[in-house]
């Protein structure tokens, strides 16, 4: 009767392993971009807190029609004479759930993750969006991007503008990096910021 019931306790105990590798098999796997984000000046950010939000966003691949992505604009993209140059030219990939970084007096890095699909995405950055400012064009400062070089700063910006007869380029920086992920590849990608660029961006 021992043996019996050994026996019978085994085949439960094999049968519940099996039922539960199963279910851990049908756990859905996640396909994530994640890191460590370091910043420059982040002192700086305190006195700017009330005045918006960091955000940790991902761009979709660029394209210029339909306008989509972060890439290289050239002249007249948007009509007779005006100026390309490099930026953002549609939503962020995660616009609707961006990740919202939260202010910690003395800390200098910051970790996120973002799930997003399998694919190529043409940026991935940290930028303050000020609340007061209505210009989609000048809300988002872009404190850094991930561009190859995890030790430097790129705002991942090319601004060109007209200065009566002459061109200049206040804003002249390194593109961010095309990103490529395969499914269910968890990507870690690192980078720096520079939270003093709010005081050029928005002077």
């Amino acid at each position: 009767m021992k043996i019996r019931i050994f026996g019978l306790m085994m085949a439960m105990l094999a049968v519940s392993a099996l039922f539960l590798t199963g279910c851990k098999d049908d756990e859905p796997k996640t396909t994530k971009v994640h890191g460590t984000i370091t910043i420059d000046n982040a002192d700086l950010w305190e006195t700017w807190q009330d005045s918006g939000v960091v955000e940790v966003t991902i761009f979709p691949a660029f394209s210029l029609d339909p306008l989509a992505g972060w890439g290289e604009i050239p002249d007249g993209t948007f009509g007779p004479g005006s100026l390309g140059g490099t930026f953002a030219v549609g939503a962020p990939y995660n616009s609707q759930n961006p990740i919202v970084l939260e202010y910690k007096a003395g800390q200098t890095e910051y970790d996120y993750e973002i799930e997003v699909e399998p694919g190529t995405y043409s940026a991935l950055a940290i930028g303050f969006r000020h609340n007061g400012i209505t210009n989609p064009s000048l809300k988002t400062a872009t404190l850094g991007c991930h561009w190859g070089n995890e030790e430097t700063v790129s705002h991942g910006v090319v601004i060109r503008v007209q200065a009566g007869p002459q061109v200049i380029t206040p804003f002249d920086y390194p593109a961010p990096s095309t990103i490529t992920i395969k499914a269910e590849e968890h990507l870690e990608l690192n980078f720096k910021a520079d939270f003093g660029f709010v005081e050029q961006w928005y002077q």
